[in-house]
């Protein structure tokens, strides 16, 4: 199988976490450079992003949940989902929170200040949507040994990226005491940083994070 993936994105990046905890023999794929991607890679994604799947057998899969859901099924041990539907539930709301309330909106904020002139008022609003997201978070979470307790789940794949992307999201914004009331989230980066696995994601963030600064700073001089 063929991932396509960058190791700077959190949903490639919740990927690549679950294949590593399974032990996938996935081959990893870079796609083509540059922001947006460019059109010519339609031909292998046909909504342009990453991540992207190729299954042994030729079938392209999209969308980092349904590729994340695929692989939990196609190769179910370890299982990251519990055996209790009522538990698996609570697992699944718990990544579609992180997903939905915690990422999107902090990738709108990286949007937000990226660009050439500040909108306070969007930065504002959604700001408001991410604390949102962060209280909806922490209420859910355990102190370890992972995300929701005892058991590694999905749940911990998404996080692991999620909560990297924000020690560099707190410098951008200015915002360093962002996560000083969300103590579970915060401390969740020793809990990632100590599993082989995502301690594996977490590396290849920082390095992909490492390369994107430097290219930045080319571009600004």
């Amino acid at each position: 199988m063929k991932l396509y993936s960058r190791p700077l994105s959190p949903y490639s990046s919740v990927v690549r976490g679950v294949a590593y905890i399974k032990d996938v023999p996935l081959k990893i794929m870079t796609p083509p450079p540059g922001f947006p991607i460019p059109e010519e890679f339609r031909r292998i994604s046909p909504l342009n992003r990453i991540p992207v799947l190729i299954t042994a057998s030729g079938v392209t899969i999209v969308e980092s949940s349904v590729i994340v859901e695929y692989l939990e099924e196609r190769f179910p041990e370890p299982p990251l989902l519990p055996a209790d539907p009522k538990d698996k539930a609570l697992v699944r709301m718990f990544t579609r929170i992180a997903d939905l309330d915690v990422l999107a909106p902090t990738m709108k904020l990286f949007e937000l200040y990226s660009a050439a002139a500040r909108d306070n008022e969007s930065i504002e609003v959604y700001f408001g949507k991410l604390r949102h997201g962060l209280r909806a978070a922490e209420a859910r979470m355990a102190f370890g040994p992972y995300a929701l307790g005892d058991q590694l789940t999905l749940a911990d794949a998404w996080l692991t990226p999620i909560r990297f992307i924000f020690n560099n999201f707190r410098l951008m914004t200015g915002r360093t005491d962002l996560l000083d009331a969300y103590p579970k989230f915060n401390a969740y980066e020793s809990i990632a940083t100590q599993h082989p696995a995502l301690s594996r994601v977490w590396g290849e963030m920082a390095d992909g994070l490492k390369v994107f600064l430097s290219e930045f700073r080319t571009e600004r001089t």
